[in-house]
């Protein structure tokens, strides 16, 4: 009973990479969790109350929120390299039914189409849709 009560869609991030990186050495050790944390921080310094979006079980990374402008971001580090991954990222945001831009931010070396509204993103246009 207690793991209910304190179970729920919280997660945590650091306010400096650097930490990460003294727990967890190396590059290549959650890589992913790296570029998550590096977008939450982005939307958080541009004025954004940033949320954990969850619908029937599944999770959108960020529900951005400033004033009356709100935007949903998924964070992978790549999707290309297998399709369940790619099906995994899209759908939480394609089951979103409202107007809000939607974004699929990833490291892949090829920019993606516009899937059913979800813009795909490299981490460096972040600041174009903010």
């Amino acid at each position: 009973m207690g793991k209910e009560i304190l179970s729920g869609n919280a997660k945590y991030y650091s306010n400096d990479l650097a930490y990460y990186n003294y727990l967890y050495r190396g590059f290549a050790y959650g890589a992913g969790s790296l570029l998550e944390n590096a977008v939450y921080l982005q939307l958080h310094r541009a004025g954004y109350d940033v949320y954990v979006g969850v619908q029937d079980s599944q999770e959108v990374d960020f529900v951005a929120i400033k004033q009356d402008k709100k935007l949903y971001f998924q964070v992978s580090w790549q999707v290309l390299a297998d399709e369940k991954t790619m099906q995994r990222e899209y759908a939480p945001l394609m089951k979103r039914n409202d107007q809000y831009n939607k974004y699929l931010v990833t490291l892949d070396e090829m920019k993606l189409p516009n899937n059913n509204g979800v813009e795909h993103l490299f981490p460096w246009e972040l600041d174009t849709v903010l």
